[in-house]
């Protein structure tokens, strides 16, 4: 994933989700093991992993949702979430944001309409001043 701007919250009120979310966030194989997810997780930067089947939504896991005593050659299927809430790419960001305060969440899921194939990920920074994005410059940008 490849993130050279920021958009502030203010800014990215006004815009849709496909104008903000991250369009190419790193996937793991959905058949990766969790020794390949604990080091996807090696990098601090990294606070949700996502499971994919051909581009396909397969599962979605945070670092402090991976139990300790995981064995590194069991599925990261088997800890994954697949319930999450997710969004359209033509959705409002003032709705996403909205779902993100309520749910206390950083990211949100971007699937196409079909419901199954990743579009993108919306990325909240850690302040939750702004969304992380690989657009380059957009309109509010830092």
């Amino acid at each position: 994933m490849s993130v050279n701007a920021k958009v502030t919250r203010e800014c990215a009120a006004r815009l849709l989700v496909r104008d903000v979310m991250v369009r190419r966030p790193k996937t793991l194989p959905a058949q990766a093991t969790v020794a390949e997810l604990r080091a996807h997780f090696g990098n601090p930067c990294v606070r949700t992993a996502l499971l994919a089947d051909g581009g396909r939504f397969a599962g979605a896991i945070a670092p402090e949702e991976l139990p300790a005593d995981a064995a590194g050659a069991d599925p990261a299927r088997a800890h994954a979430h697949t319930d999450l809430p997710t969004v359209g790419p033509d959705a409002t960001m003032e709705d996403a944001m909205a779902l993100l305060d309520r749910r206390g969440d950083n990211r949100l899921l971007v699937l196409e309409p079909d419901g199954e194939t990743i579009a993108g990920l919306l990325c909240l920074d850690k302040p939750g001043t702004g969304f992380c994005t690989d657009r380059g410059h957009v309109e509010g940008s830092q």
